[in-house]
């Protein structure tokens, strides 16, 4: 696990790049999110040096606020820019060559369904993207895999960063499902005020230090370290009263102090209530 990975991913595209305005939008959202921030370089259009020259302004901007610049594909840019991730494309290189340009780098690789996510993981991937997980005019022909695609992606450990038709009113949804963190185009770059955008999927996203499970099918961030005996105390319920089952699996009450959760773990409580 890399702790220190952004929960929120803004990522350009060509129509973002050709706006201009990427390099101060991105200080805007850094300024807003500090650590919790990814600003993730994608574009088809730019050659190597003003690509280059780009992501070399905008880890500028960034780095003073602790967040982070990825850079997809180009592994070659990312290490001359001194960025602090890249991130690897359906078909972009596997992962051991970029681990040879820059071999210091975290690597991401994009997946699209659960063969690709094991794929990625086999290549030794360091976290994925995995989408499209609702509707995006990104990618109008793909059909929307929803959140169980993430729930899939996540299955082996790796953490996942969703993407595709990402917003604030739907970022819990992934989160429950295991997300790690979220991703998203317009719904940053084309945001009146991109601190403000920022914040509202902030407002959303599990916390520095926190990690997202669903209770009842509720997602909920609860601090990293948590037992169930401890979530049970967060939520006022007497161990005696409640049966508890965690990812499909009843846990008996001696042993709800020795489960610690992890992110995207699925809680099912049952409570008990007395009458008369």
């Amino acid at each position: 696990m890399i702790a220190r990975l952004p929960r929120l991913h803004a990522v350009t595209d060509d129509r973002v790049v050709a706006a201009g305005t990427v390099v101060p939008r991105a200080a805007a959202m850094a300024a807003a999110a500090g650590s919790a921030l990814a600003v993730q370089l994608r574009t088809r259009t730019l050659p190597g040096g003003e690509l280059l020259a780009l992501a070399r302004r905008l880890r500028e901007v960034l780095a003073p606020h602790g967040s982070w610049l990825v850079v997809n594909d180009r592994v070659d840019v990312a290490r001359a820019a001194g960025a602090d991730a890249v991130a690897l494309g359906r078909s972009g290189l596997e992962v051991r060559d970029a681990r040879r340009v820059a071999p210091d780098l975290p690597v991401a690789r994009a997946v699209h369904d659960a063969a690709e996510a094991r794929a990625a993981e086999g290549e030794g991937a360091d976290f994925l993207v995995a989408g499209a997980v609702y509707a995006t005019p990104s990618h109008p022909a793909a059909p929307p895999a929803g959140p169980a695609l993430v729930g899939a992606a996540a299955a082996g450990g790796r953490q996942v960063i969703a993407i595709g038709g990402l917003t604030p009113a739907n970022a819990a949804g992934a989160i429950g499902a295991g997300a790690w963190g979220v991703a998203a185009i317009r719904a940053l770059w084309d945001a009146a005020d991109p601190a403000e955008a920022v914040r509202a999927f902030l407002a959303v996203l599990p916390a520095a230090g926190a990690v997202a499970v669903a209770v009842n099918g509720e997602s909920r961030a609860v601090p990293t370290g948590t037992t169930l005996r401890g979530l049970l105390e967060q939520l006022g319920l007497d161990p005696r009263a409640v049966v508890v089952e965690h990812n499909r699996r009843i846990v008996r009450r001696d042993g709800l102090a020795q489960v610690v959760l992890a992110g995207g773990d699925a809680i099912e409580l049952v409570h008990f209530v007395g009458g008369g």
